[in-house]
């Protein structure tokens, strides 16, 4: 490698590095206050950099946001993919209500991301293709899934992938998102480890007759 090539490749890495500090304070703002709430300058302040250098990797915070919320979603599709699910189709299943609504508690900045473009009624995200979201990964390992069950004669046919992803997200969604209130109403709080147990056990039901067969 030529001195050129070693500097190219340094200034490249110092880049990518202040990149990567720049969305990682950004999140954590952006949780924290909102997208109208969010400044640059606490951005800034929180990756160690100037405004001016927030600016010259992302020209508007609504650019930001959505890498953010783009990089978020990265992170779950690349671990869904990553998923390896029984044999079983119905212990699958199972498995997979488990991932979602483990993940949902293990990430609750997920959850708050996405609840901020829902407020923004998804204006930041329309920008985004499908492909660069993993939408495609993720119908892809619900497809097999429920071809699977079908093969073995367990599942019905004709499900909806999309249905099905939906009624199990919203499921395990709702259970995280709505905790602190359902804690306060009901007493019930999901981030005791048996009380997540329980819940999880609810949605497994739910999921399996929703679509296994009803003569089994």
């Amino acid at each position: 490698m030529t001195a050129s090539e070693k500097r190219t490749a340094s200034y490249e890495e110092r880049t990518g590095r202040t990149r990567e500090a720049i969305l990682a304070a950004a999140e954590a703002e952006f949780v924290a206050n909102g997208l109208a709430g969010a400044t640059m300058e606490n951005i800034a302040k929180a990756a160690g950099v100037n405004k001016a250098l927030v600016y010259r990797h992302f020209e508007r915070k609504e650019l930001l946001f959505r890498q953010v919320l783009v990089q978020a979603y990265r992170r779950l599709r690349n671990l869904e993919a990553e998923f390896r699910f029984p044999d079983d189709p119905v212990a699958a299943l199972d498995e997979m209500c488990g991932f979602t609504l483990r993940y949902y508690l293990n990430n609750p900045d997920f959850l708050t991301l996405v609840g901020i473009e829902n407020l923004h009624r998804g204006e930041n995200l329309k920008a985004v293709s499908r492909e660069e979201l993993g939408v495609a990964t993720l119908i892809e390992i619900v497809t097999n899934l429920l071809d699977r069950g079908v093969k073995a004669g367990v599942f019905r046919a004709g499900l909806d992938p999309v249905d099905v992803w939906h009624s199990l997200s919203s499921l395990c969604w709702f259970s995280v998102a709505g905790a602190y209130t359902v804690a306060i109403t009901f007493g019930r709080d999901i981030h005791k480890p048996e009380e997540a147990e329980a819940r999880l056990a609810v949605i497994r039901d739910v999921m399996r007759r929703y679509v296994m067969r009803a003569d089994i």
